[in-house]
């Protein structure tokens, strides 16, 4: 939980002296009870936050609902809420860049400025929306032999976190299995740049696998939509 808006807790030092008397000392304790709860009912919680209407910002770049219609953006309609949170504090915490994006206003930003921007309760608000979304994987064309090959190198490499293919949410990591093949091949691509990080029981992972495993590995994932 966030800490309460700066402005809520600014005092005022009372300029008479107060009494320190058993009556006097209960009614400030009290006082200052009752301020807490006042603070507290100042912060909305993620239940009393709409959302829908926070999302409708991401909707600009991810699409209607969180299902992308550019090739280089993810979808995240059906991603659990820790993983969305998850993703998002990678962005606040330097671990990953931010693309520049225009929005539908015409205005500028990109993942880092949005991440911290929002506000805890906001964050959960919104992942919470988009973990209520089903997962609709994009049908592209692939490469069938390549596919199968990744299939294997997912098996050895990536199955233990990534499970069932990288297909369900309940992984709590970002849905692989569909997802536009642009948005993979720049993932890799950042991974090998090192402009994303990794958490260092993937590193190791992901260091063994060459160049022919990677793009194997992405028509694996890009074939669980189907061919269009």
């Amino acid at each position: 939980m966030m800490n309460p808006p700066h402005h809520l807790l600014t005092l005022r030092a009372p300029r008479h002296t107060v009494s320190t008397t058993p009556d006097s000392r209960t009614s400030v304790a009290a006082r200052r009870a009752s301020l807490c709860i006042c603070i507290a009912l100042a912060v909305p919680t993620a239940a009393q936050l709409d959302g829908a209407d926070l999302a409708s910002a991401c909707d600009d770049c991810h699409g209607t609902g969180g299902r992308s219609e550019k090739p280089d953006i993810p979808s995240i309609a059906g991603f659990s809420e820790f993983a969305i949170m998850d993703l998002m504090q990678t962005y606040r915490d330097g671990l990953r860049e931010g693309r520049r994006m225009e929005r539908a206003d015409g205005t500028e930003t990109d993942m880092v400025e949005v991440s911290r921007a929002i506000t805890d309760e906001e964050l959960e608000a919104v992942a919470l929306h988009y973990a209520g979304k089903t997962w609709m994987p994009h049908a592209q064309p692939f490469d069938s032999r390549r596919a199968q090959r990744g299939e294997a190198v997912h098996r050895v490499k990536c199955a233990k976190c990534h499970i069932e293919g990288g297909s369900i949410p309940e992984a709590d990591l970002a849905i692989l299995a569909g997802q536009w093949r642009d948005y993979l091949t720049s993932q890799f691509q950042a991974f090998d740049d090192k402009t994303r990080r990794m958490v260092p029981k993937m590193e190791s992972k992901y260091e063994s696998l060459s160049d022919a495993d990677k793009q194997a590995l992405v028509e694996f994932y890009v074939s669980a939509g189907g061919q269009p």
